[in-house]
């Protein structure tokens, strides 16, 4: 029984996060050479939020960037951190992704454990835009996941389906906006 429950459990996890399906890699520029990402990160750490969730928002966010950056250059791209839109000059091939944590729930670990059915689900909703030199967004999308699976694997589909997204629209021609 032990043993059909483990697997059932990864059939889980590969069905809910679509491990094995097949990621986009960036595209490359005319000429060829790599795109260049800078990411802009907004935790939204709120005075609303108060010191424990400041904490726990300030963990979310800080694995988020660094995941965020090994997800960007995975698929081929040169990426780095910034502190500042300032810090964002935006030459050819140079784009800026900002992204905003919206909400971020931990939910209840040992209820996953204990009661599993989704309950004590871990939900991260995210804002990102695109920009190239431009002050208008190339790409701008809210996405949301939730899930009964650890926090981090709930950052690690985010991150995902942002690079994705930028994949497809510098691919579609969005790079030249």
């Amino acid at each position: 029984m032990k043993k059909l429950m483990g697997v059932l459990a990864v059939l889980t996890i590969l069905v809910a996060f679509g491990c094995g399906g097949p990621r986009l890699k960036a595209p490359t520029m005319v000429g060829g050479g790599s795109y260049s990402i800078a990411v802009l990160s907004d935790r939204g750490i709120t005075p609303e939020l108060g010191p424990d969730r400041s904490n726990q928002y300030n963990q979310v966010g800080e694995w988020m960037e660094q995941d965020l950056l090994r997800t960007l250059k995975k698929a081929g791209y040169n990426a780095r951190l910034v502190n500042s839109r300032r810090e964002f000059a935006g030459g050819p091939g140079e784009y800026l992704l900002t992204v905003r944590i919206e909400r971020y729930n931990p939910g209840s670990k040992a209820a996953r454990m204990l009661v599993g059915f989704g309950a004590g689900a871990t939900s991260l909703d995210t804002h990102y835009e695109l920009y190239s030199a431009k002050s208008q967004p190339l790409l701008a999308e809210d996405h949301g996941v939730g899930s009964s699976i650890d926090w981090y694997q709930v950052v690690q589909k985010l991150n995902q389906q942002m690079v994705d997204a930028v994949s497809r629209k510098l691919a579609e021609g969005g790079a030249r906006g």
